[in-house]
């Protein structure tokens, strides 16, 4: 319910409708060669109460990849691309390490302008050939590159 204020406008735009979250606590491997694939992670899933909602989608997570390479990422509304300049919605990019890991947060605004249900997921591509991608762990089993992660995603839908 919106509230009027003394200058006549409302509450109604900019009040958020609904959060979901879902949290990914297993580890994981993808051995992959070339294009993309869906991330072993939940998708958030959602009918939106009006076709002028906005979502933000929020991502935390935590990968290792053995040899020096990128990782690309991209969100897919149902089997669309969104938030994506040439493809790509987010890189992460390889350090001088043969085995390195990194913890991921990142964010993007949709508005995808319906009521009909949506289907959010998280996608992703290593560079240079077959790689393994170590989800929520790394792959080295100790020293500084080891660590268990937490997946997170949030979605938090805003009317507009």
């Amino acid at each position: 319910m919106a509230i009027q204020y003394g200058d006549g406008t409302t509450s109604s735009t900019g009040r958020i409708i609904r959060v979901i979250q879902q949290t990914h606590n297993s580890e994981a491997t993808s051995t992959v060669n070339g294009g993309w694939h869906n991330a072993p992670f939940p998708t958030l899933n959602v009918t939106p109460e009006s076709s002028s909602s906005k979502f933000l989608l929020l991502c935390s997570f935590g990968f290792g990849i053995y040899g020096r390479t990128t990782c690309s990422f991209r969100w897919r509304r149902n089997s669309t691309t969104i938030g994506a300049g040439s493809d790509c919605t987010f890189a992460v990019a390889a350090t001088s390490n043969d085995s390195w890991r990194a913890v991921v947060s990142h964010n993007y605004l949709d508005a995808p302008n319906t009521t009909s249900s949506i289907v959010y997921r998280l996608q992703f591509q290593p560079f240079s050939g077959s790689r393994t991608v170590y989800w929520n762990n790394s792959r080295s089993g100790n020293g500084v590159d080891d660590f268990n992660a937490r997946a997170s995603f949030h979605l938090i839908e805003f009317a507009s």
